[in-house]
């Protein structure tokens, strides 16, 4: 998966279980995705506030993803959406990265 490429996934159906189970408002929406927004406000459900993942929230090297994301039109929130060239200081893991491993190698 690329960073910042569109997602794919068809958002039209994703609001109808949340329609058959009668869900008229949300009142907090926790997503960046303008799609999962647009699809869920298009059939009536009204969101009140509409917020951002916090980013505290967001590990380290998902930084690279979230940045993308930001700099393709994705709501940002109060997170700076970066120039071209500020992208390229957003750094992930290295390629010798292992989950449950510390930098030495020594199990964590």
């Amino acid at each position: 998966m690329i960073a910042g490429v569109q997602d794919m996934r068809f958002q039209e159906l994703m609001p109808d279980p949340l329609l058959w189970l009668g869900v008229k408002r949300i009142d907090r929406f926790i997503s960046m995705s303008d799609m999962k927004y647009d699809a869920i406000t298009s059939t009536g459900i009204e969101i009140i506030e509409r917020c951002d993942i916090p980013d505290e929230l967001i590990p380290a090297d998902a930084k690279v993803e979230i940045d993308a994301k930001v700099y393709a039109g994705y709501y940002a929130g109060n997170k700076e959406v970066k120039t071209f060239e500020q992208l390229a200081y957003t750094v992930g893991r290295g390629s010798d990265y292992v989950e449950g491993k510390d930098e030495g190698g020594k199990i964590v």
